[in-house]
């Protein structure tokens, strides 16, 4: 087979994966009969499209799942175009191959994957027995509580680990929050309408402090940040089990303050009616979590202090994004106006401006 890689789900041949398996090592004597392919995470997935590939071979091969999951970039020229901005398939490939196998959590296995101009692509295991997220829907506490216990475990493996400094291609910072001001009146104009006004209110006091904020948050002690942390990359599974809560897409993942992660499932994720008056419960769990995986120095202040600097940090997503409205209806448009929605409430429901100068 020539080296033409899918760009497109209708791309995706029993000869190319015949060959993608045997790159991995899955195949060695059979041939790729028949593939049935179905697109998953309709309305979910943003830079990327996400097929289901269930497989038939010619004989039997030990080695050989008959089903996987393959990640294409978006289709949407805008979001291949930040995809391309934030090298966001590089990251998510070596996350995979450097980083995952020192996590103890359950991911899924990459068993393939091409990163370059000419095409972008990663072949991995098919999770899609277990229930997805839903950001529309919203989280429990329970759910909420059960994703920190997980992210506590990749925080402590990497907080202030000097293995960080060697992974040169995942960068401190995604930068969203650059355009901010700029930003910042057209949001309101376009989203004003749904989100609470205290919130804004929040929202247009930090402008000023943007900058400032970035650098606080430069300062606080360093791990390994999924910096997309939301209901949407979640799957869901048999409770006390390894598979209880599984997270997936890291294309956005830095080397920065963990309680971002923490504000921004609880700030995004959460149902309002779930969270109030409990987030700082559940960053509680978090915070007892990253102890009890061998994190020292770590003061429930400073704890406090960071997740309110996260939430404020977490506004940058929206106000940068937010022209997508335009575009969006049905499922997407509800997924905007719901995270949206969320965490410009959650900074006045744990008062997070008070951490301003």
């Amino acid at each position: 087979m020539t080296e033409e890689y899918p760009k497109h789900p209708d791309d995706i041949t029993p000869e190319w994966l015949t060959y993608a398996l045997r790159q991995a090592g899955l195949l060695t004597h059979s041939h790729v009969k028949n593939i049935r392919k179905e697109i998953l995470a309709k309305g979910k997935a943003w830079l990327s499209t996400i097929v289901k590939i269930e497989v038939e071979y010619d004989s039997p091969d030990e080695n050989a799942p008959t089903s996987f999951v393959t990640k294409l970039l978006s289709e949407s020229h805008m979001f291949r175009e930040f995809s391309y901005e934030l090298n966001a398939f590089e990251r998510e490939i070596n996350f995979y191959k450097e980083v995952a196998v020192n996590i103890p959590i359950r991911l899924p296995k990459l068993f393939y994957s091409v990163n370059g101009y000419h095409c972008n692509l990663m072949l991995m295991e098919d999770l899609s027995y277990l229930t997805p997220g839903d950001q529309v829907t919203g989280m429990d506490q329970n759910q909420v509580q059960l994703t920190l216990g997980s992210l506590a475990k990749v925080h402590a493996t990497y907080w202030n680990n000097p293995a960080l400094n060697s992974l040169d291609w995942m960068p401190t910072t995604n930068n969203i929050e650059a355009d901010y001001n700029e930003n910042w009146d057209s949001f309101v104009e376009l989203c004003g309408y749904f989100i609470d006004p205290k919130g804004l209110k929040v929202g247009e006091k930090i402008g000023p402090y943007i900058s400032w904020i970035s650098q606080e948050i430069s300062k606080r002690p360093k791990t390994i940040t999924h910096d997309d942390m939301k209901e949407d990359n979640l799957l869901f599974g048999e409770p006390g089990s390894d598979e209880a809560v599984v997270v997936l897409d890291w294309q956005f993942v830095i080397r920065s303050m963990g309680a971002t992660d923490v504000a921004r499932l609880i700030g995004g994720s959460e149902l309002p009616s779930e969270r109030r008056g409990h987030q700082f419960e559940a960053l509680r769990h978090w915070y007892e979590k990253l102890l009890e995986n061998g994190v020292e120095d770590y003061s429930w202040d400073e704890a406090v202090r960071d997740f309110k600097l996260g939430a404020l940090s977490c506004l940058s997503f929206p106000v940068h994004f937010h022209k997508g409205i335009q575009r969006s209806e049905g499922r997407a448009l509800e997924y905007i106006k719901a995270i949206y929605s969320r965490l410009f409430l959650s900074v006045v429901e744990i008062d997070a401006e008070s951490v301003l100068p």
